[in-house]
């Protein structure tokens, strides 16, 4: 699911599943450390006429890679289905900066990928969160490629520039590319 959200809205999590009987619900966050969503008061869902609902929060647990969410307005396990494949936002305000040699997914988004050499292989389409691991998710002329977001492949990332530069191991690219035709 690509994560980049509205203008002014920045899509931090998609909720998982249902969790308890108190309407709680299980998601995986677009960010480094799950639990910083504790120091959010709300987040907000998108409808599907395009408005963004806010929702209260009012409790977060981490659960390994993921966040057990309390969202105000759903006190049930059946409400609280309603909101299972959503994705939560926060406005760009609500953000704090990431740490230094630290993004957020929709930062990276749109960046331009090239390697070292200043070749283009295409744009990042989005972050994919693998546990403590993400993916970059970039779209070129020859498919779509995977490449995991560390700083030995990932070795510059200009925000201002609008570029993200690689240094993959052999072969890499080739192995983790899918045709433009699949």
């Amino acid at each position: 699911m690509e994560s980049t959200g509205e203008p002014g809205y920045i899509a931090i999590a998609e909720i998982n599943k249902v969790r308890g009987i108190r309407g709680e619900v299980v998601a995986t966050v677009h960010a480094d450390d799950p639990s910083r969503m504790a120091e959010l008061a709300c987040v907000f869902v998108r409808e599907p006429d395009g408005a963004y609902r806010r929702l209260e929060i009012e409790g977060v647990k981490r659960l390994g890679a993921r966040a057990v969410l309390k969202l105000s307005g759903y006190g049930s396990p059946e409400e609280a289905r309603a909101l299972v494949g959503r994705e939560l936002f926060i406005p760009p305000q609500a953000s704090t900066p990431a740490p230094p040699g630290r993004y957020y997914a929709y930062q990276l988004a749109g960046l331009a990928a090239q390697l070292k050499d200043g070749t283009p292989l295409g744009r990042v389409r989005e972050v994919l969160a693998q546990g403590e691991q993400s993916l970059l998710v970039i779209e070129g002329g020859a498919g779509e490629i995977l490449v995991p977001f560390v700083k030995a492949i990932c070795i510059a990332c200009d925000l201002s520039a609008g570029t993200v530069t690689l240094d993959p191991p052999d072969g890499l690219i080739e192995l983790n590319q899918t045709s433009g035709t699949d």
